[in-house]
């Protein structure tokens, strides 16, 4: 895979700056389907499965399916939907599955994945295997697993606010309340990549904005919670990095930005210091938050540029390079990165189709596959 300067480009592109680009694999369509939205992508853990959501907005029906890819990455034709098993009084249509998320070792369960989903009392909670998981008055989603597979921590609705609890599966597998301020609500529960660290999302009443905070660890949540963030605005959508030591996400005003329709790309390390913008004016994702490269200094992003499609780009968290990712599609948002080894990437992500199309009406699921080395030489 080779590269080029933006020089050498012609037509619309040359409105671009001045950025690096990455030439990478054709854009290959993972998942579409006409009336509706693909969404959501989420890698197995062994990157032979990828699952998404696909969003009816006519019929307001949303459904979760999982397709099957080939050993080298090739999409297959093999694709199942994900539905909560018969019983229940929900008869043969099924309740809704929102929220779903993989187990991070395919062999923990015959199906490996979590979800929420409408329970037997008509609020959601999560479901695993065959089993409900949580029996709560409230709504109990946005399950996350840790690396380990012990732990599946979860945001939990408490009357009017949320909290972050968690289930032990090694013991008895009862809801634990990690977060305990007051006057708040806590959600969006994301894993380091290994141990037993949790980065969380809160809300305050009586205070705009929302701030990032972490768990040390999950087994002493009261001596170990602590804010990573308390700027004016929003932060939102912590994502670590592949080595533990950094958490990116997006901010509005963020200290510099005074406009807070305007999102911009964020780093700060896991102690709260070196806190970094690392571009401006981007597409805040929809479910994740930003994907990053192997080397865990490498962070991959949507540009917030009508005038070019959205182009994806990278960058890297000490300056020291960055570009554009030739995807040849429009629109684009929601990345997911899959590291399959030797610095190779596959990139999912849902766009408008390819760029020059005029059917700019239903989002699409497209992947191209790089490696971190064809970024560095388009330098």
């Amino acid at each position: 895979m080779k590269t080029r300067h933006l020089l050498t480009l012609p037509g619309a592109l040359m409105a671009l700056p001045m950025w690096a680009q990455a030439e990478v694999s054709r854009p290959i369509l993972l998942a579409q389907q006409p009336g509706a939205h693909c969404q959501a992508p989420q890698w197995a853990p062994d990157g032979r499965e990828i699952a998404y959501d696909v969003y009816n907005p006519k019929a307001d029906t949303r459904q979760t399916f999982i397709s099957m890819l080939s050993a080298d990455g090739r999409p297959t034709n093999q694709r199942r939907e994900v539905k909560v098993a018969a019983g229940g009084g929900w008869g043969t249509k099924g309740p809704p599955v929102v929220d779903f998320e993989w187990a991070p070792d395919k062999k923990l369960l015959n199906e490996p994945f979590v979800f929420s989903s409408r329970g037997p009392k008509k609020n959601y909670d999560l479901y695993a295997d065959g089993t409900w998981l949580t029996d709560h008055d409230g709504n109990d989603g946005q399950p996350a697993w840790s690396s380990d597979g012990r732990f599946i921590a979860f945001t939990s609705q408490e009357r009017d606010s949320g909290v972050v609890k968690v289930l032990d599966l090694s013991g008895d597998a009862s809801p634990r309340q990690l977060t305990f301020w007051k006057d708040s609500t806590e959600f969006n529960p994301r894993w380091a990549p290994s141990g037993h660290s949790l980065a969380f999302v809160r809300s305050q009443s009586g205070r705009k904005g929302q701030d990032i905070g972490v768990i040390d660890d999950v087994i002493k949540p009261r001596e170990t919670a602590r804010m990573l963030t308390e700027w004016e605005g929003d932060e939102m959508r912590p994502s670590w990095s592949p080595d533990g030591q950094l958490v990116a996400f997006y901010a509005n005003k963020g200290r510099k930005q005074k406009d807070d329709k305007i999102f911009d790309l964020w780093v700060v390390d896991r102690n709260g210091g070196g806190a970094k913008r690392l571009a401006k004016d981007v597409v805040v994702d929809d479910h994740q938050g930003p994907a990053w490269g192997s080397d865990s200094q490498t962070v991959f992003y949507v540009k917030r540029d009508f005038k070019v499609d959205n182009p994806i780009m990278w960058t890297r968290v000490d300056g020291s390079g960055g570009g554009v990712i030739k995807t040849s599609t429009q629109i684009n948002s929601d990345l997911v990165a899959y590291h399959a080894g030797n610095g190779l990437i596959r990139l999912a992500f849902k766009a408008l189709g390819e760029r020059g199309s005029n059917n700019k009406t239903w989002q699409r699921l497209y992947m191209v596959t790089f490696s971190m080395a064809d970024l560095a030489a388009g330098e």
